[in-house]
C-alpha cells in the first residue's frame, strides 16, 4: 500500500507540474496570434515585405473581410439532419475573424465594428448547437474559431467579452466539447460510442476548442483539460492515437490517411492549431513525444505532394460494441487537396526551430499565399491566411517548454491488471509474466528521455524492453535487447483506468499485452491493438525513486543520416560505436561537396574542400585538419570492405551543422 501511495503521489505530482508550467496568467492576445505576431505583420505590411504583403492582399481582397456585413445570428444552430443551418454560423465566424484581422493590423474601424457586431449578435442570441452526431464537429471547429476571433477583439470598444465567455462555455464547451472528450453531466464521452469510434478530427476540433475557450475565458481548468487530452487522451485525437505509427527515418502515419486525404489534411491543420495555441501560452506540444506531430505532417505533406509513403495496417473499433475495422493501404481519395494549414507548421518547425521539413516546405510553397474561407463548406474548417500571420524570420526561436512526463524516474515493478503478475525477463531475453517477487529480473529502471517518452531497462541484465525487430504486426514479441535508440525501445505510459496504464512503444500505438490473455507463469508478452481490456493494462509499483540515466546506444546500432533533408545513400548502412555514428567515407564526403581520396598503402582517407584538407587513418584516434591534430572518440574503421568515418567530426570539419534526432536514430546535417 505504501508503494502504491508513493506511485500515485508521484503521478499526481507530475500532472501538477504539467499544469504548473502554465500556471502564470494567460497571455492575451494568445490563441492563434500574439501581440508580437500582430506587430511583426504590421511592420511587414507597411514595408511591403514578401510574402506577407501578398498574404495581406489576399485578406483585403477576400469577400469575407469586407466591412458592413449584417450578422445572421439564430438561437439554434443545427449541423446534420433536418433543419441544417450551420452555414449561418460558419459564414459569420469567417467574417468576424477576417474583419478582426483587418482591424488589428490596419486599424480600420469599419472592419472592427463589423467584427464586434457579428460576435455580439451571436453571443447574445445563440442558445443551442444541435443536430445529429455532426453537432460535435460544429462545436469543435467553430468553437475554436469563435474564440480566436473574439480574442482579437477583446480590447475593442463595445465588444461584449463577458457575453462571449458565457456563450462559449454554456453553448459550446460544457454540453458538447467537454462531454465529447471526457464525459460529464450531459452524457458519456464520444457520444456513447466506443472511444475509438470517431475519426481523429472529432477529437481534434473539440480539443482545439477546449484549449481556445480556456484561454479566452481565462479558465485554467478548461485549458488544462485540452492540453492533457492532447498528451494522454483516450480517443483518436490524442497524439499517440492520431499518429499510430512512426517509421524509421522521418515519416509517421496519420490516423485518417487510410480514409482520404481531405480528412487527413484537416486533422493535421487542427492539431497544428492546438500546438500553436499551447506554444503561445508557453507549452511546446509541437515537440511533445519527440516531434511526433512533425513526422506525421511530413507524411501527409509528402503523399499529397505526389510522393510515396509507407503504410502500417491500421485497426480501430467502431460503434458502441467496438467492432474491429482495419485499413491496409493509404487512401488516394482527395490526394493533392490544398488547405491553408501548412504555413503555420512550416514556420514553426523550420523558422522557429531550425528543423528540416522538406515535404512541409514544398506543400507550404504550393499554397502561398494562403487564403481563407470561400466556396465549398470545407474551406470554412480553418481560419486560413497563414502566409500573412505565421511567416516569421529564420531562427526566430521561442521560449515554450515541452511538458514533463507523467511517470517519476525510478525502479519499478510492472504488474498486470488481469493477473496480478509482474513483467520479467527469462532465459536472458524473453519478456514474460511471473509471480511478483523480489527477483531483479522483475525490476525495471524507467528513465525519461523527454517529451513523455521513456526507456525501460531491466535491472538484472541491463537490457532494454523492446519490440522484437521493430515489428508493426499484432502478436510481435517483447524481448530484452541491447539499447539501440529505436522507437520500439521507447515507451509512453498512457492513463487507462485509475492507477492502470496502457504501455505503448513509440513506433506503434499498439499496447503491451499478454499472449492469448494467459494467466500462466511464463506467458509471453506481445503487442496488440488496444481494446480497453484488463490484459492490456498495467500498474507501476515503485521500488526505489531516483533519477535514472537512459542506456547508452549499443555498438552496431543501425543509424540514418540525412543531408539537407535527403537520406544519405550507400551500400553500407551507418552504425553506432561507443555512442558515435560512423558512415561510409565516400558517401559523406561527396554528399558534403568534398573530394575524397583513399590511400590504400597507408589506409588513409583524405578529404579536400575549399582549400581545407582532412586526414583520417584507419584505427587511428588522431585526425588532422590542415595538419592540426584532433582527438577522435572513435577512429575510422573498415566494415565489410568499406571504410567508415566518424560522422560528426567530418561534418563539422566541412562546416556543416549536425543534429542527432534520437526519435528516429537519424543524424540530420544541414550545409
Amino acid at each position: 500500500m505504501k508503494k502504491l501511495i508513493t506511485l500515485v503521489a508521484a503521478l499526481i505530482g507530475l500532472f501538477v507540474m504539467c499544469q504548473a508550467a502554465s500556471a502564470a496568467e494567460f497571455k492575451h492576445p494568445g490563441i492563434l496570434h500574439t501581440q508580437e505576431d500582430i506587430d511583426r505583420v504590421k511592420a511587414a505590411v507597411a514595408a511591403g515585405q514578401e510574402p506577407i504583403a501578398s498574404g495581406w492582399e489576399a485578406l483585403v481582397n477576400s469577400e469575407f473581410s469586407q466591412p458592413g456585413w449584417s450578422p445572421r445570428a439564430v438561437d439554434t444552430v443545427v449541423r446534420g439532419g433536418n433543419g441544417d443551418n450551420v452555414s449561418l454560423l460558419y459564414n459569420d465566424v469567417a467574417r468576424a475573424y477576417q474583419c478582426a484581422l483587418r482591424w488589428k493590423i490596419s486599424g480600420d474601424a469599419a472592419c472592427g465594428d463589423t467584427a464586434k457586431n457579428i460576435l455580439n449578435a451571436w453571443s447574445s442570441t445563440l442558445k443551442t448547437v444541435t443536430g445529429n452526431a455532426d453537432r460535435y464537429l460544429a462545436s469543435g471547429i467553430f468553437g475554436y474559431q469563435l474564440a480566436n476571433a473574439a480574442e482579437l477583439m477583446r480590447d475593442y470598444p463595445g465588444f461584449d467579452e463577458d457575453g462571449m465567455k458565457t456563450m462559449l462555455k454554456d453553448v459550446f464547451y460544457k454540453p458538447l466539447c467537454e462531454r465529447f472528450l471526457l464525459s460529464n453531466e450531459f452524457g458519456r464521452d464520444h457520444n456513447d460510442a466506443h472511444v475509438q469510434n470517431y475519426w481523429a478530427n472529432w477529437d481534434l476540433c473539440n480539443m482545439a476548442a477546449t484549449v481556445a475557450i480556456g484561454i479566452f475565458c481565462d479558465d485554467r481548468e478548461i485549458y488544462d483539460k485540452g492540453i492533457n487530452y492532447f498528451m494522454y487522451g483516450a480517443g483518436n485525437g490524442s497524439i499517440y492515437n492520431a499518429v499510430p505509427a512512426v517509421f524509421p527515418g522521418s515519416l509517421a502515419q496519420w490516423q485518417e490517411s487510410g480514409r482520404d486525404q481531405g480528412h487527413a489534411n484537416l486533422g493535421v491543420g487542427l492539431m497544428a492549431c492546438t500546438c500553436e495555441m499551447a506554444w503561445n501560452q508557453g507549452i511546446d506540444l509541437y515537440g511533445w513525444a519527440n516531434n511526433r506531430f512533425m513526422y506525421a505532417a511530413e507524411y501527409v505533406a509528402r503523399y499529397n505532394n505526389g510522393g510515396d509513403v509507407p503504410f502500417a495496417v491500421y485497426e480501430w473499433h467502431t460503434g458502441q460494441a467496438g467492432n474491429l475495422m482495419s485499413q491496409t493501404v493509404v487512401a488516394e481519395g482527395g490526394r493533392g487537396e490544398m488547405r491553408p494549414i501548412w504555413e503555420m507548421i512550416y514556420n514553426h518547425y523550420h523558422n522557429r526551430m531550425g528543423l528540416s521539413v522538406p515535404n512541409i516546405e514544398k506543400r507550404a510553397a504550393l499554397g502561398r499565399p494562403e487564403g481563407g474561407a470561400g466556396g465549398h463548406a470545407t474551406t470554412f474548417d480553418q481560419p486560413g491566411f497563414g502566409t500573412l500571420m505565421f511567416t516569421r524570420p529564420s531562427g526566430s526561436g521561442g521560449s515554450a517548454v515541452v511538458p514533463e512526463g507523467n511517470v517519476a524516474e525510478g525502479v519499478y515493478r510492472i504488474v498486470s491488471r488481469s493477473t496480478g503478475k509482474a513483467v520479467g525477463v527469462r532465459d536472458g531475453r524473453a519478456v514474460q509474466l511471473g509471480v511478483s517477487d523480489a527477483d531483479d529480473s522483475q525490476k525495471w529502471r524507467i528513465a525519461h528521455l523527454g517529451g513523455g517518452q521513456y526507456t525501460v531497462t531491466n535491472a538484472e541484465s541491463g537490457l532494454s524492453l523492446s519490440v522484437e525487430n521493430e515489428s508493426m504486426e499484432n502478436g510481435a514479441a517483447y524481448v530484452a535487447a541491447p539499447y539501440q535508440g529505436r522507437n520500439s525501445q521507447k515507451f509512453a505510459f498512457l492513463p487507462a483506468v485509475g492507477e492502470w496504464m496502457r504501455i505503448t512503444a513509440a513506433h506503434l500505438s499498439k499496447a503491451l499485452d499478454i499472449s492469448n490473455n494467459s494467466s500462466d507463469d511464463g506467458a509471453q508478452l506481445i503487442q496488440w491493438t488496444y481494446d480497453l481490456k484488463a490484459n492490456q493494462q498495467w500498474k507501476l509499483e515503485l521500488i526505489e525513486a531516483g533519477d535514472m540515466t537512459p542506456p547508452q546506444l549499443a555498438d552496431n546500432t543501425r543509424a540514418y543520416v540525412t543531408v539537407n533533408g535527403a537520406y544519405l545513400e550507400s551500400d553500407v548502412s551507418p552504425v553506432v560505436e561507443n555512442g558515435r555514428v560512423l558512415v561510409p567515407m565516400r558517401a559523406i564526403f561527396e554528399a558534403l561537396g568534398a573530394e575524397v581520396v583513399w590511400n590504400a598503402g597507408t589506409s588513409t582517407v583524405i578529404g579536400r574542400k575549399d582549400g581545407a584538407e582532412i586526414v583520417l587513418k584507419l584505427g587511428d584516434s588522431t585526425a588532422r585538419i590542415d595538419g592540426i591534430p584532433y582527438e577522435l572518440d572513435v577512429p575510422a574503421r573498415a566494415v565489410d570492405g568499406h571504410t567508415l568515418v566518424p560522422l560528426r567530426f567530418v561534418a563539422e570539419a566541412l562546416s556543416a551543422d549536425i543534429v542527432w534526432n534520437g526519435d528516429t536514430s537519424t543524424a540530420e546535417i544541414q550545409f
